[in-house]
């Protein structure tokens, strides 16, 4: 069963052919300006997926999106970066387009969905991924499951409210935790106290300034009030900042225990940290959309 993943965000399009054994038959990462040409969105994906496939027969196609999802997963609901997309039937339209069964997910589902595959964790557990990138990415997989909620919100932790802190986020609401947690955080940071240092260098010669310990510290604020809340089996950590070259993950891990339940969730809490790979989450879709066929 060859499945077609999609991973849409505000800069990249990356979109793969993945088999029944997870390996990539075809991949192709391009700007999402080369795919999304005109207002007619929808049409526009699919002609992209019918030229990346040439007539290759494929089963089922699944999308990630940098966005929340409606409860039924079929409309994005807000994507600040991808305004274009919003309340736009996207199931239907391309599966009826297409041909074939399509799902829709957030960009981060599909990225637990691979790490769970990778780093061997048993579907029935509690599962937690927290993907500091730009900002704070979530996702919880119970028994296999994506947590969803009432409105398809479920799972917005980089969106917990900061006492006393005023920064706007790009939510619409002030002082979220990834505001203070995220790679945006740490940009500046870096253009306050280190303007000399590229940001790819900031751990390397910065690790110990107290920015950057206290910037660890927000990270793992963020991670232990899940950990506290849902006493998970497994708590990935990834995502670009702590994929950055010299990222302290030891120091991370402590605080993160430092700040979880005594004596439990702390004493035997499981935490994984996850690599970043180009294919990742166009995988990861393919593996949930099996999860879904």
């Amino acid at each position: 069963m060859n499945i077609i993943g999609i991973d849409i965000g505000g800069t990249n399009f990356r979109i793969g052919l993945v088999d029944e054994n997870n390996n990539v038959l075809s991949f192709k990462k391009v700007p999402t300006s080369a795919v999304i040409k005109s207002t007619s969105v929808l049409e526009d994906i699919s002609e992209y997926v019918e030229d990346f496939l040439k007539d290759t027969p494929f089963d089922a196609l699944a999308i990630g999106f940098p966005a929340t999802l409606g409860r039924e997963r079929k409309k994005v609901l807000q994507a600040p970066n991808l305004r274009f997309m919003e309340n736009l039937n996207v199931t239907d339209y391309l599966s009826k387009r297409l041909n074939v069964p399509v799902y829709a997910e957030r960009d981060v589902t599909m990225a637990i969905y691979f790490d769970m595959a990778k780093y061997n964790i048993a579907a029935s557990s509690i599962t937690c991924a927290v993907y500091y990138g730009t900002g704070v990415g979530n996702a919880i997989c119970i028994n296999e499951t994506p947590l969803v909620g009432k409105n398809g919100t479920a799972g917005e932790l980089g969106h917990i409210p900061v006492i006393g802190d005023t920064t706007p986020c790009g939510c619409g609401n002030i002082g979220c935790i990834e505001s203070l947690a995220g790679g945006k955080a740490l940009r500046s940071i870096l253009e306050r106290f280190f303007p000399e240092t590229p940001i790819s260098d900031v751990f390397t010669h910065h690790g110990n300034s107290a920015q950057i310990q206290q910037f660890l510290n927000n990270m793992s604020i963020a991670a232990a009030s899940e950990v506290n809340i849902l006493d998970p089996d497994h708590l990935l950590i990834g995502g670009g900042v702590t994929n950055m070259t010299d990222f302290p993950k030891d120091r991370l891990k402590e605080l993160i225990i430092k700040h979880s339940r005594k004596p439990y969730p702390a004493e035997n809490l499981n935490i994984v940290f996850t690599e970043d790979e180009p294919a990742k989450s166009v995988i990861g879709a393919a593996i949930y959309a099996r999860t879904r066929i």
